[in-house]
């Protein structure tokens, strides 16, 4: 008597135990470290070029936010989360545009010059003041404000790892003048008979190297320090617009 043999067990799926919703995710995530690569590397290249070109100012910056907690927090999760293997590992990424880096810390930036300015007449005694300090009032409403900045910061961070916006980042969209038919000033040479005067020189303290310019990153003892000299050159106007009024400025 013969006896067949059991069949085969079934083969699993192409795609294994995981879902669609699962490569969906990851692709995301995978997606936002990307981003997050593109982002650190381009403030710590600029953060390069600063050094490079202007030594002095980039000491002094350096100096002056060493003390502050919030650099030595933020070199804390630099090595924590090693961002550095992030940065370092694979291809240089290409480099995001100073405006896309901006307008995901605005809001952010807005929300601290909110929380640090002083209301007018804060000192004054408001109707429930009392009550309100012994049912612990103010710590709640300090809690709700912490967890919408984080809120806020989190939706900023998720805009600036996201996929940008159209019209955004590489804008090649034809100039009004062009597109209207005029001559560009470059090739005009001259107009009536007058020659075209040359381009104003660049205000030295505004200006920044061109992103097409920026030189490659450095690995190793400085990167962090070029990341947080990054920050400061491309939100520098972000954060000096928001100033408190009268503060002092150096000539």
């Amino acid at each position: 008597m013969t006896t067949t043999p059991p069949p085969p067990p079934a083969e699993p799926p192409a795609s294994g135990p995981l879902t669609p919703t699962d490569h969906q995710a990851f692709a995301f995530l995978g997606h936002v470290n990307n981003s997050l690569r593109q982002c650190l590397c381009t403030l710590a290249r600029h953060g390069v070029a600063l050094r490079r070109h202007d030594p002095e100012r980039a000491g002094l910056l350096l100096d002056t936010v060493r003390p502050w907690p919030l650099y030595k927090g933020g070199q804390f999760l630099f090595d924590l989360m090693e961002w550095e293997d992030l940065m370092v590992d694979g291809d240089p990424p290409p480099v995001m545009s100073t405006e896309r880096i901006v307008s995901a810390c605005t809001l952010p930036v807005q929300l601290l010059a909110a929380a640090t300015t002083e209301a007018p007449g804060a000192a004054r005694l408001v109707p429930g003041q009392r009550t309100a300090t012994a049912l612990d009032l103010p710590l709640r409403l300090l809690t709700t404000t912490a967890r919408m900045t984080l809120l806020g910061a989190a939706q900023d961070l998720t805009d600036l790892l996201g996929t940008p916006r159209p019209g955004t980042e590489g804008d090649t969209s034809t100039p009004r003048s062009e597109a209207e038919g005029d001559t560009p000033a470059s090739q005009s040479g001259t107009e009536g008979g007058t020659p075209t005067p040359e381009p104003a020189p660049e205000n030295p303290e505004t200006s920044e190297t061109p992103e097409t310019q920026l030189p490659p990153l450095e690995a190793g003892f400085y990167l962090y320090e070029d990341i947080a000299l990054g920050a400061l050159s491309v939100l520098g106007p972000l954060l000096a617009a928001h100033a408190p009024t009268g503060s002092a400025t150096s000539a």
